[in-house]
């Protein structure tokens, strides 16, 4: 299963909940120039990197009937974006024209 994912810089947009219940998902990086406001909810809900959000206090907040909030989720991929900076990985990718096929 998916334990990790360098999204390349032609990504624009990420879905609503791309990635929820990819549970083994211990690494996201993120395009460096992507409009975090173009990151759809719940992106990392129940994988492993919201575990690790989730024990650095940053966690999804939720409507009364599931939906999650805006301002919760935009911190989340705020948090996400940046805690992806210490990841030493990060550092050797951080190149645009670094693609996942070179990658492999």
């Amino acid at each position: 299963s998916l334990e990790a994912l360098f999204l390349p810089s032609t990504v624009k947009s990420i879905e609503f909940r791309a990635f929820n219940d990819c549970r083994s998902l211990r690494l996201l990086i993120l395009p460096h120039d992507i409009d975090l406001n173009k990151v759809g909810n719940g992106i990392i809900d129940e994988t492993a990197i919201y575990q690790i959000a989730e024990n650095a206090g940053v966690a999804y907040e939720e409507y009364e009937w599931g939906d999650i909030t805006a301002e919760s989720n935009l911190r989340v991929n705020e948090w996400l974006f940046h805690h992806m900076d210490a990841v030493p990985l990060h550092k050797l990718c951080s190149d645009s024209t670094v693609t996942t096929k070179q990658i492999n």
